[in-house]
């Protein structure tokens, strides 16, 4: 027994020590790889979703590339026979002959996402693609600086892939055999050195005002094991900084969308099926403070030729609205309470001057200095908001008080009224008011709605 342990522990001893010397072997030894690669893969390209006989994805290049098949079809017809009514076991048996290199021609029926059907002959052949990459983008931060005008995103990438003929060069090069090969280089200088040897999947934004900073590469895993569906998987962070699209014109009820792109060349983009929008979205809310993520897109992939090669992009979308109650508690309801409060000196006796002029003058500069206060917290823009024009709006009804305040006692006197207060005060204690609240709802009306009525209708019909 004890002889029986010795050995095994020798054995294990023996292949961690090969398994190291294979990593130095790849650290030190020149197997370059070109920049530029092309694989062949001998199934028919469509890869379906989990345990749905529905398309996820049609391979760039493949035979399924030329027929009218796209992502969202749904399978519904395999040779002329109908699929199975079980979903998981429909989609075991379409991915046995759709996804394996058995070279059998099939004829497809489809249901396509708009409710047609299309029958399609798809001729199973090898073809040359490019290696098929997951991409992986794991949300750790938002941001949004600038003044709302931009957006700050921390996203951790895992780029997957697998590359069997590379792996077979290497085998012959280094004599190891399969399952032998399992190294993980961590270090900026070895992930420095094995990135120069190999192919990896790069990417970049040619979005303008929009840039990728920070770029650090965390992990490189290299293996040959038979049970993993990758060679490599790269681990990488980065900041992705965005220029925002936004309508300020409705602050602070407005809101903002950004597209962060990625445009990877010379690689076949797929998104993995786990992706779950809501968990970004609950992750980003819990960051958030002053925003609120309503709605949140990967979108992949756009595909397009470049020279000889190709290029895809997969864009990463947000949807933000703007949490408007800070500014309704700290600036809109302060700045109607003070006009309100002008609106008082009408049920102050009409001889007593000094007092009413008093409240109106007061609340007029409470308002002035209160502007100072707040005027950080709002975007600096060369055309009137919402909360721009209630401002505006409330320093004319402020002053508006103390003309009618004015006008009163020398109305007054010019009539020669006898009574405590002039005889229109009582209509304007009501019509003021009122006409201040009408003015402030009609132009967040008129802002919002693009001051037309059939948007008006359009937007609550939806």
């Amino acid at each position: 027994m004890i002889r029986g342990i010795a050995v095994g522990l020798l054995v294990m001893w023996s292949s961690m020590s090969w398994g190291a010397e294979y990593c130095e072997q790849l650290l030190k030894e020149d197997f370059r790889e070109t920049s530029n690669i092309k694989l062949i893969y001998h199934d028919s390209g469509i890869i379906l979703e989990n345990d749905q006989p529905t398309i996820y994805k049609i391979k760039y290049g493949s035979p399924a590339s030329s027929t009218g098949l796209r992502k969202g079809d749904q399978i519904i017809r395999l040779n002329q026979e109908s699929i199975s009514e079980d979903p998981i076991q429909a989609q075991a048996n379409l991915a046995n002959i759709l996804q394996t290199s058995a070279m059998r021609d099939v004829d497809l029926e489809v249901l396509h996402p708009d409710g047609t059907t299309e029958a399609v002959s798809l001729v199973k052949k090898s073809f040359l693609g490019y290696p098929m990459v997951e991409a992986d983008f794991i949300f750790k931060d938002i941001d949004i600086i600038e003044q709302s005008s931009k957006t700050s995103l921390d996203l951790e990438i895992h780029l997957r892939w697998k590359n069997e003929a590379l792996m077979y060069v290497l085998a012959k090069q280094f004599n190891f055999r399969p399952n032998e090969l399992n190294c993980q280089f961590r270090k900026q200088q070895e992930l420095d050195q094995v990135l120069q040897k190999i192919w990896y999947p790069a990417f970049k934004s040619d979005q303008t005002g929009s840039s990728i900073q920070d770029i650090q590469y965390e992990q490189l895993l290299v293996t040959n094991d038979t049970d993993s569906d990758a060679n490599f998987i790269l681990k990488q962070k980065i900041n992705y900084q965005i220029n925002n699209k936004s309508d300020f014109s409705k602050f602070p009820f407005d809101h903002l969308s950004m597209t962060a792109d990625f445009l990877f060349q010379d690689a076949d983009i797929i998104v993995p099926q786990r992706y779950d929008p809501s968990v970004v979205i609950e992750q980003g809310n819990q960051i958030l403070y002053e925003w609120n993520i309503t709605d949140h897109q990967l979108e992949c992939c756009k595909s397009e030729a470049y020279g000889i090669g190709t290029k895809q992009t997969v864009e990463y979308q947000f949807d933000l609205t703007r949490k408007y109650f800070y500014y309704l508690l700290k600036i809109i309801l302060p700045i109607f309470f003070l006009v309100i409060l002008s609106f008082s000196v009408f049920l102050i006796r009409v001889k007593e001057l000094e007092s009413k002029l008093a409240v109106t003058i007061g609340s007029l500069l409470t308002l002035v200095a209160y502007n100072f206060v707040f005027g950080d917290d709002v975007p600096k823009l060369n055309y009137i908001t919402i909360l721009d024009a209630w401002i505006l709006l409330s320093y004319l009804f402020a002053g508006l008080s103390t003309f009618i305040t004015i006008f009163s006692y020398w109305d007054y006197h010019r009539e020669k009224q006898t009574g405590f207060y002039n005889t229109h005060d009582k209509k304007l204690r009501v019509l003021v008011p009122l006409s201040y609240i009408f003015s402030l709802a009609f132009v967040w009306w008129g802002i919002t709605y693009n001051w037309s009525l059939s948007y008006t209708l359009t937007a609550l019909s939806v």
